[in-house]
């Protein structure tokens, strides 16, 4: 792993190329970057360079860094200054490469007190959550395969008693088990891309290699195996990624698994704010609180407002 500090000051673009080119696997870069993304990360009166800004986005973007989740104080810098000259600026961050995203999916970062220093220190975090059940999803390319349409009627058709909505409910936790065993069945789709090319390769060569007709016909078959295991997988990554596809020629997967990557990391909570302003960190800390927010928000023990109607009956004579 390639761990590379205080890129302060000056132009970003050669040395993250140059740190780019000397480490070509996994790389974090951290420190005070003396630039902010957008207007977002600063406050104060001082107008905001916005040609740095955009050299800064693109730099990143061009070399490939993303951000990992980061909580604590949304800014790491102040110029210790009163009144109307007070600034405050997110200068200091962490950023990593999408190869040190996948062997460390967990990771983020926490700015802890200044202490005697105008600038916040990062805190490096790597501990592994407690993966919960992962939610229901409906993958797109489960239409594509034979039965789809006989499989949903087959549950939509049955008899349920009860409400409207009770039964629409029942109904698709019965389609849930029903598309499961379909994708169960398909297996990982991209080991899937992969043992369907090697077929067709060895089925070229054999061709190449004797020229017989029967020989073209297998070809022929392990093509279009091959070409439907691709648009499975393909039409997998683009639901995943909520991307548009650019081309449809273009299977890009490595750019679309980055993308999935990235997503899941930035959408992890690893620290919230109660209704009584304190924060709260760790996975079975902040679900306790999640549950225990909607308890009182949809009918605990709050109690009811009443009406006021003569609030009501003022607002019906002005209209």
């Amino acid at each position: 792993m390639g761990i590379v500090r205080s890129f302060g000051g000056g132009s970003y673009g050669m040395g993250f190329e140059a740190l780019m080119r000397r480490h070509l696997r996994s790389v974090a870069v951290l420190g005070d970057f003396n630039a902010v993304l957008d207007a977002s990360e600063s406050c104060g009166r001082s107008a905001e360079n916005t040609n740095a800004m955009t050299e800064f986005r693109e730099v990143l973007t061009e070399v490939g860094l993303i951000h990992i989740p980061f909580t604590g104080c949304p800014f790491t810098w102040h110029n210790c200054s009163e009144g109307s000259r007070s600034l405050w600026r997110r200068l200091d961050r962490i950023l990593v490469n999408e190869i040190w995203l996948v062997h460390w999916p967990q990771a983020s970062y926490f700015s802890a007190l200044p202490s005697t220093s105008d600038h916040s220190p990062l805190v490096l975090r790597g501990a592994v959550q407690r993966s919960a059940r992962g939610m229901f999803r409906f993958e797109n390319f489960l239409t594509n395969l034979p039965g789809f349409i006989d499989s949903v009627r087959g549950v939509w058709l049955h008899q349920i008693y009860g409400n409207h909505m009770y039964g629409v409910v029942c109904k698709l936790k019965a389609l849930k088990t029903v598309f499961r065993a379909q994708r169960k069945i398909k297996g990982d789709l991209a080991l899937n891309v992969r043992l369907a090319k090697s077929y067709l390769d060895s089925a070229q060569t054999l061709f190449e290699t004797y020229r017989e007709d029967i020989f073209l016909h297998l070809v022929q078959w392990c093509r279009i195996v091959y070409c439907k295991a691709v648009e499975l997988e393909a039409s997998m990554l683009r639901q995943r990624a909520k991307m548009t596809w650019l081309t449809k020629g273009d299977q890009c997967s490595k750019f679309f698994f980055s993308k999935i990557n990235a997503r899941r990391a930035m959408q992890r909570v690893y620290q919230i704010q109660n209704s009584d302003g304190q924060l709260v960190s760790g996975s079975e800390q902040v679900a306790a609180e999640f549950v225990s927010f909607f308890q009182a928000l949809l009918g605990g023990t709050s109690r009811r407002r009443s009406l006021n109607l003569d609030f009501l009956q003022l607002i019906s004579n002005i209209h």
